[in-house]
């Protein structure tokens, strides 16, 4: 059996925090604070409180998880 080509990743800047599990299993994806936001069915989660809601109680993802929460953690700010 052949494997498929692999698909581009872009990586976009985001909470240090922010997780999916794909960052565990390929390494182009494994940059904290960096994300690729291209699958409208990855399921993101906090890497803080293990869940899809980050410290604030508030839902986490790429569009979510940004500098005006007060849990996010730019790569900066480590």
């Amino acid at each position: 059996m052949s494997e498929s080509p692999m698909r581009d990743v872009s990586l976009k800047p985001a909470c240090v925090h922010l997780r999916h599990k794909l960052m565990y299993v390929d390494e182009r994806q494994a940059t904290p604070g960096m994300v690729d936001d291209s699958s409208d069915t990855r399921v993101f989660f906090c890497g803080q409180t293990l869940e899809v809601l980050g410290q604030d109680g508030e839902p986490v993802g790429p569009r979510y998880c940004d500098p005006t929460r007060s849990c996010y953690c730019g790569i900066r700010n480590r």
